[in-house]
């Protein structure tokens, strides 16, 4: 049987010692200890952009890749779900859900280690038409997530989206030991458009043996890619 571990702790190597133990625990899923996270909590405030960040951010909604809402105070949940996919891949779901008022919106992904780019790489939406390569570094034990190349799959291409028109993510999670719990500041930008979307808030930690089940049907990618 083939051990898998975290896809962080395998791109992080030593770094990964760095962050705060809780933040290792965080993202030490696989599906060899069979762990699913499930964090809950608050969006204190979700922002977007100008004309043309709002209208970019309603064409990726129709995906669960972002969206254009904005608000305060929002209940959240993130979920991740160690599994293998169609193609016998180590890959983990991200699965985040913001529960507005009146519904529910989304923005979804899934993540696996590549093996020939050496680190992560988090496939956008259920339907995979987006990617991106993932960066990580430890910072004063908090974990930042930045986004690398990105490519879009249209009609069988795998097409580079320009550095110009692309949104840049950057996101900051730590753990606050007094409050007991995590929080989070993610900003997505454009050297175009500029300020696209973000969020900030917290959320409390769950852990779940996920051995002999499956991802729930909400969050099953409803199209799988293996182009990295």
């Amino acid at each position: 049987m083939t051990k898998h571990i975290s896809a962080y702790r395998r791109q992080m190597g030593t770094e990964y010692e760095k962050l705060h133990p809780e933040i290792q625990k965080r993202f030490d899923f696989s599906t060899t200890n069979n762990i699913a996270f499930i964090g809950k909590g608050t969006m204190e405030i979700i922002w977007n952009g100008n004309k043309m960040a709002v209208f970019l951010l309603k064409i990726l909604s129709k995906t669960n890749i972002l969206f254009p809402r904005i608000g305060q105070n929002i209940e959240y949940e993130i979920h991740n779900y160690p599994y293998l996919d169609n193609f016998g891949r180590e890959v983990h779901s991200m699965n985040r859900v913001f529960y507005f008022p009146d519904e529910e919106q989304r923005f979804d992904g899934t993540a696996t280690y590549s093996e020939t780019k050496q680190h992560i790489v988090e496939y956008l939406g259920l339907d995979h038409r987006m990617v991106f390569e993932m960066g990580l570094k430890a910072e004063n034990g908090a974990i930042r997530f930045t986004s690398g190349r990105q490519f879009a799959f249209m009609s069988g291409l795998k097409l580079p989206v320009p550095s110009l028109v692309r949104g840049d993510i950057d996101l900051l999670e730590w753990y606050d030991d007094e409050k007991k719990r995590f929080y989070l500041d993610l900003k997505v930008k454009s050297r175009l458009f500029g300020p696209i979307f973000g969020f900030t808030g917290w959320f409390d930690a769950e852990y779940k043996n996920f051995k002999g089940h499956t991802i729930p049907e909400k969050f099953k990618p409803t199209r799988n890619e293996n182009r990295e």
